[in-house]
């Protein structure tokens, strides 16, 4: 990435020859720290530099030459930036930085051929972030004893560069803060034995080796590779994007010799595992992560891959997984028994994948573990056994969005918290307070539910019930018959059912009393409905409501008392309808109002809104737009628009 930045700066540069002529720092203050900017200048030397300078930007510039001899003495500077030098090579000569020995941040990065003199670092106690990604560097960075004297070194980036091996030489025994070694896109072959020695005795927070060319194709490694990660522990280690197949894999699994990793990213790792146009290659099995079985592994991402079948006990080389995530494959079938031995799981992605149905045996073998996220989202599940989900008793959020589901899953999870149900092709919410009364977050969106009253009878099985998303449906009918229990406090906060079709269901004045009980609700969106009246009484009772939304309906008018009971109401939203007129007396109980949006409401210009215009100027909400966002049409030709306020000064003195 920075030498591709590198290249656009260069074409900028070399496309605005006005930039030559910029040659002084651009200094500022970011709160306390001060700031010199000397990017993009065509600097050859480093240009003077205000001594009070904390953070000092000389990427790409024309640098050529970094000696002791570059910098004034800097004793304040912390962050220095000489990344992405545009005249072709970098050389950094010996004790290139003792003017700048304060620093704690040094960017050297994306230089693509960096000439670094061994002492070139020297007197460097206290930095802790060095930069030297894209630099077109060899191992020998490694092993010259090029950081013997960063003591305080956290982080060190090496990725993009062309180093063989890993080989860290005897000056990284003096780096005990070093946590953080990012290796990627480098052409490391394998890691084997005594290479790490010198890493022994450290917890690394890091280990990136993504993008590299560990291949441990060849059996030996099984049985002649010494453990190279002897008393080393990794927080997270990541072998992404290697060119591995199974095989590949099991062996460098073993060849890791239960080293201790908490965390273990696998992505984009396409050979890996029996995928379609690949039936052909190996596929998971027990072995396959069983060199991990006492590695303590908590999480394993082995997303954005190619597996499409996942056999019996394939994870059972991870015994003390708590998150799983599979996104982003082909999995289409998933074998009984798949994800038995994971005791100890609380989250399960199996997001963006092929699965057509869930059976019952697919999710049995977790029943017995704390499970507690499950993600199913964008797959094509359309069936679902009655007994799938049954069992997962701690389970607290279920996503399901984007499937080909025509009705609610069936079962029982009494944990259950939020359930995620859009974009499906749900007619109806039956046995939706069966699978959970204590569910606090509901998405329904993007469905096809028709009856209001009927989903709302479902929703009262449902008392702990705070967010409901309904949007995008086809509500357009109130099956007053329906059976209508003895209502019980609501503790809904957030509705939405905007684009929907309720104006059908007002107009032939059906579910009048709709929100009459929720007097906790907080926001409700009714935009896009097509709206044209608004019931008289139709808000009563909602005496929490802060956020109303009725915006992109076809309201003409709005009738006075519409808005009496709104004592909280600080939001109200009306852009885009055709509002021929407004009268501020329907405004004006609104006390606790902060913010309206008057935007597009079409008004036509007529000195009878001069009350309106009075009450804008009085009123201490806020006008999306100000005042010149409120805007009414001229009815005559050539019928154009004018700032409300502007026509009644001008037309109705």
């Amino acid at each position: 990435m920075l030498t591709h930045l590198c290249l656009l700066v260069l074409w900028s540069l070399s496309s605005s020859p006005a930039l030559a002529d910029i040659r002084s720092c651009h200094v500022s203050r970011i709160q306390s720290t001060v700031v010199s900017n000397c990017q993009a200048q065509r600097h050859e030397l480093v240009p003077e530099i205000d001594p009070a300078s904390q953070i000092l930007l000389l990427n790409f510039n024309l640098l050529s030459n970094i000696s002791a001899s570059s910098f004034p003495r800097l004793e304040r500077l912390r962050k220095l930036s000489l990344g992405c030098q545009l005249g072709g090579t970098l050389s950094i000569g010996e004790r290139a930085f003792e003017k700048v020995a304060n620093i704690t941040f040094l960017d050297l990065g994306g230089n693509k051929k960096l000439s670094l003199q061994r002492t070139a670092l020297a007197g460097l106690w206290q930095l802790e972030v060095l930069l030297l990604d894209a630099n077109g560097l060899e191992e020998g960075v490694l092993e010259g004893s090029y950081f013997q004297d960063l003591v305080s070194l956290r982080r060190l980036d090496l990725t993009g560069n062309q180093i063989k091996r890993l080989r860290p030489d005897s000056s990284f025994q003096g780096l005990r803060l070093l946590d953080s070694l990012h290796l990627r896109l480098n052409r490391i072959k394998a890691i084997c034995g005594e290479d790490l020695t010198h890493l022994r005795g450290r917890h690394l927070s890091l280990l990136d080796l993504s993008s590299n060319q560990l291949s441990y194709r060849d059996p030996w490694y099984s049985h002649s590779c010494p453990s190279p990660f002897h008393n080393i522990t990794v927080e997270t280690l990541d072998v992404s994007s290697n060119p591995w197949d199974v095989g590949s894999a099991e062996r460098f699994f073993k060849v890791m010799g239960n080293a201790q990793v908490r965390h273990l990213k696998l992505q984009h790792s396409g050979a890996i595992g029996r995928g379609f146009g690949f039936n052909n290659l190996r596929g998971l099995s027990a072995t396959t992560f069983s060199g991990l079985s006492h590695s303590g592994v908590l999480s394993f991402d082995m997303s954005h891959g190619f597996l499409s079948k996942l056999g019996s006990l394939v994870f059972s080389g991870l015994p003390e997984l708590r998150v799983l995530r599979l996104a982003s494959n082909q999995i289409h079938e998933i074998h009984a028994g798949a994800f038995a031995g994971l005791q100890h799981l609380w989250t399960l992605d199996l997001s963006h994948n092929l699965l057509g149905q869930l059976n019952t045996e697919v999710l049995q073998s977790l029943t017995h573990s704390p499970l507690l996220h499950l993600n199913l989202k964008s797959n094509h599940i359309g069936a679902i056994q009655h007994n799938a989900l049954q069992g997962l008793r701690t389970l607290r959020m279920l996503d399901m969005q984007d499937n080909a589901l025509s009705r609610v899953p069936p079962g029982q999870l009494p944990a259950l918290q939020r359930l995620l149900l859009g974009q499906n092709r749900i007619k109806h919410a039956w046995g939706i307070g069966k699978l959970s009364t204590n569910l606090t977050f509901l998405d329904l969106s993007s469905n096809r539910i028709q009856d209001l009253r009927g989903l709302w009878n479902e929703l009262r099985g449902i008392p702990a019930l705070q967010f409901l998303n309904l949007s995008q449906n086809l509500l357009s009918v109130c099956s007053e018959h329906q059976d209508r229990a003895t209502s019980r406090q609501s503790q809904l906060r957030v509705v939405d059912l905007s684009q929907n079709s309720l104006n059908t269901i007002w107009n032939a004045g059906g579910c009048m009393d709709i929100f009459h009980h929720l007097d906790k609700l907080m926001v409700l969106n009714l935009s896009k409905n097509n709206l044209q009246i608004l019931p008289e009484g139709l808000f009563q009772g909602l005496v929490s409501l802060q956020t109303l939304e009725l915006s992109g309906n076809l309201l003409a008018m709005l009738p006075d008392g519409l808005f009496r009971d709104l004592l909280s109401l600080q939001v109200l939203g009306l852009q885009g309808n055709p509002l021929v007129t407004l009268s501020p007396s329907v405004l004006r109980p609104l006390q606790a109002l902060a913010f309206l949006n008057l935007r597009e409401v079409s008004l036509l210009c007529h000195c009878s809104l001069q009350d309106l215009g009075d009450w804008l100027h009085s009123t201490n909400a806020t006008l999306s737009g100000g005042m010149e966002g409120v805007t009414c049409f001229v009815p005559a030709p050539p019928f154009t628009g004018m700032p409300l306020l502007s026509f009644i000064q001008s037309s109705c003195a």
